[in-house]
Order: C-alpha cells, then structure tokens, then sequence
C-alpha cells in the first residue's frame, strides 16, 4: 500500500514537508522553515522532533528556498532504524548553498558559533555518501520508489517536480512552479510527453495564488520591458534595486533592462551575488542572450582607482548612471549614501509580505529601508514565482489525476474546487495536516 501523508503545509503558505511511503519505504519531500517570524507560534521545533523520530530513506528537495531547505542542518544523518538519510537536490541548488553560507561563515563580524553553524551545513551538503544530484529528466531509484525529475520554471533556478511510482502508483508531486517566467514556456507539452504512458493517481500541487485569483500577474519578459521603460526616464538613471539574490530570472530581467538602454547602464552586486550569477550564466549557457549578463560587474573599494577608467568604480557609476543591487544590512549604507545626492529611484522587486508591518512574515530590516524611503522615488516592480489559478487548472488537467488532488503551500485549498476542471473537482481532498491518503 502506498500513502501520503501532509505533515505540514495543508492549510498554511511555506514549511510544506510531505511524507509518501510504503510499508518499506519512506520518502520526504522538503523540509524546510515556517514563514512566520514569530517564534512562538512556529511548529518548526515538532517538525524537527519528528523527523529525529522518523523512518526515513530520503528526503527530496525542490528547491533552494528556506521555506523548503531552511531545516536541512537539523536532519539526522540516520534515521531510527540506523539507515542513512539520503539528501536529493538540484547540482546547482547545492552549489548555491554553499555560496550563500560560505559569505555568511565569511562575514567578519560573525560569531565562531555562527561560522561554525555555516560549516556544518556546508559540510552536509558536500558529504558526497548522502548527497543524490537531480537533474531534469534524470531518474534513480530508493527503496520501493522510483523517482523521476522534471525540472520546472520558479523564482529559485534548479527547482524541480517529482514523479514517484512504487507498487504500480504514480504520485506527482509540483513543488513550486510558474509558467509566466522563460523557463516555463512549454512546461504543459513537455510535462505530457514525460508522462506519456503513466496514469497518475494522487496530484500533490502547490495553491500559493489560490487566495488571489483576481490577481493579473506579468510575466518575466513583461517585468524586464516595464524596468526598461523606468529606467529610460532621465531621473532614473541612476537606482538601486532590492530583490533576491537567488532570484536568476528577474536578477536577469533587472541586468537586461539596464543593459539595453542607450547608453547602456551597468549592473553592480557584491562579490557574493556575482559568484552566484557566475555559476547561473554558466549553468543556463552563455549562448543564452537572456542570461548573459553582460556589463554586470562586483563591487570595487570606493577607495580603488580602477586604471581602465582612471577614476573609483563610484565616480564611474555617478558619470554614467547604474543599477545597483541593495542589501538590508549596514554595509551597504556607506555606498547608498554616496550617491545620496543623486536622488536615486529605489526598485522594489521581492514578495510584499516582508514590508508589511501588519503581516506575520515582516521583515524589520527590509521594512527600514523600505519605508524611509521617499515614496515619490519609490516603485514595486515585482512578478510572483508562483503557479496562477489558471496555471493550477492546466496542471490538473495535463497531470489528470484519477484518484486525489492534495493541495498544499496555500491557505486556501478549498478554492481548487471552483476551478474549471470538470469532474477532478470532486477529486479535491480537503486534507489536514497529519492525515493519511491511502492509495487504493
């Protein structure tokens, strides 16, 4: 008998960790942090004690986001029946990983109890007898399961879909995805042709958008051309923008849109961001016009004469304009001020729910920036990284589950039943955290 089982993300947006099994087998897919920022009412400390307590063989990744990876360090290296845990992601995912904690173990004014933390992780990433690569179309088999990989388009690269067969049952689980970035054209065609042959039974789908079904929401190449049209108005040639440093699509679209103007403006990061869309250009192929970065360069010392221009990289950009990606921390201050009297446009392009000071995800460090900042020279320029209803609908439609629809990462998984998808909308399992579908 093959089964599922929620244990958390039923009801509630980010933390979503699911558990499919058989009598022999127990797979985990992600396992990641609550949204919420308030301790008290997280359950990410129960997540953590059950996986201490849990059979389990491996636990699959979609993606890097800490709302799904977030609680990797806490994952035993065994489980209760003394097996190894093997950890399933991305190549790229991981390498991205260990960028990010090695910049913070590298922070000067990080504790050794904070250095020592990132070294743990790193070193659990890098451990090579638990670590299982994904790659989009690639396949490997644990325990009863046979998983295959489909790599989709969302606001972290290297994210990915998972088809598990075992005992003649085929599950699909989402994980996060989109079709309105350019990985995602395609997406239904080419997920057809991957289950040609397959009758799927249980469809486990992210819902994030359910709640704002009304909401029109751009697309990359539209985000790219609107950031273009900004910042060709002669006031704006000189911004900063705020948006994940992860993010390669829209990092992309910001870098293009710069790009193109006449003349032509330059994209500035740290050197951290810059390892990061090394490895993304490298990864999506340089012959890929829409991922080349060109004329994105590191930041220099503001003190450092660069011979090529015979002045500092900042008299450089106060000359010729920029668009410079912004942090929330202090360093950054010193750089932001210098230009202080240029008046610069400050982009906002990250999920709105972390400079809402009402919300439960606020963050106080955005939320500084953010809300001193003068609104006239302020604009949000932001597109989702999640599936529309109408990418939600298409998805049950390709996948055409014969026996369930679990939705999870959504607070509102009532509403997949108002979708236009016929007779699959009596397929729609209203489930709780802690329940268990049996496969029949």
């Amino acid at each position: 008998m093959v089964r599922v089982k929620i244990h958390r993300g039923s009801h509630q947006i980010g933390g979503t960790i699911t558990e499919v099994y058989t009598e022999n087998t127990h797979i985990f897919i992600d396992f990641g942090c609550e949204l919420t920022t308030d301790p008290e009412e997280s359950t990410d400390e129960h997540m953590i004690d059950m996986i201490r307590r849990a059979e389990c063989d491996a636990i699959l990744f979609s993606h890097y986001h800490g709302d799904h990876m977030g609680l990797l360090e806490h994952i035993p290296e065994k489980d209760v029946r003394g097996r190894t845990i093997q950890l399933a992601m991305g190549k790229v995912t991981g390498q991205v990983l260990i960028n990010i904690h090695e910049a913070l173990g590298g922070f000067h004014k990080a504790s050794p109890e904070v250095k020592a933390g990132h070294g743990r992780i790193i070193d659990i990433i890098s451990d090579k007898s638990r670590r299982v690569d994904l790659s989009d179309g690639g396949s490997f088999q644990i325990g009863d399961f046979q998983i295959s990989c489909f790599q989709v388009d969302h606001s972290a690269y290297d994210a990915y879909m998972f088809i598990l067969q075992a005992e003649g049952k085929v599950i699909v689980h989402t994980g996060d995805f989109r079709t309105h970035g350019r990985l995602g054209e395609n997406m239904f065609s080419t997920l057809e042709e991957r289950l040609k042959g397959k009758e799927v039974d249980v469809l486990i789908t992210e819902g994030t958008m359910m709640s704002r079904t009304k909401e029109r929401v751009m697309t990359e190449k539209e985000m790219e051309r609107e950031a273009f049209r900004v910042l060709s108005k002669a006031e704006n040639r000189y911004a900063f923008l705020i948006c994940s440093s992860t993010n390669m699509e829209s990092l992309a679209s910001f870098a293009n849109a710069a790009l193109y103007q006449k003349p032509r403006i330059a994209f500035y990061v740290n050197s951290y961001v810059y390892q990061q869309i090394l490895l993304y250009r490298k990864t999506a192929g340089e012959d890929d016009e829409a991922f080349r970065f060109w004329k994105t360069y590191p930041f220099e010392s503001m003190n450092w004469i660069n011979p090529k221009f015979g002045m500092t990289q900042v008299d450089y950009m106060r000359k010729n304009g920029f668009l410079m990606l912004i942090g929330k921390n202090s360093n950054y201050r010193k750089r932001m001020d210098y230009f202080k009297d240029l008046n610069p446009l400050l982009i906002y392009s990250m999920w709105d729910g972390y400079v809402n000071k009402d919300g439960d995800a606020y963050d106080p460090d955005w939320g500084r920036v953010y809300h001193s900042w003068d609104p006239d020279r302020l604009i949000t320029l932001h597109t989702s990284g999640h599936a529309t209803s109408e990418d939600l609908r298409q998805m049950i439609l390709t996948v055409k589950p014969r026996q369930a629809i679990l939705p999870i990462h959504t607070n509102t998984p009532d509403r997949f039943r108002q979708l236009d998808i016929g007779d699959y909308a009596n397929r729609v399992e209203n489930w709780k955290d802690g329940n268990i579908y049996e496969i029949s």
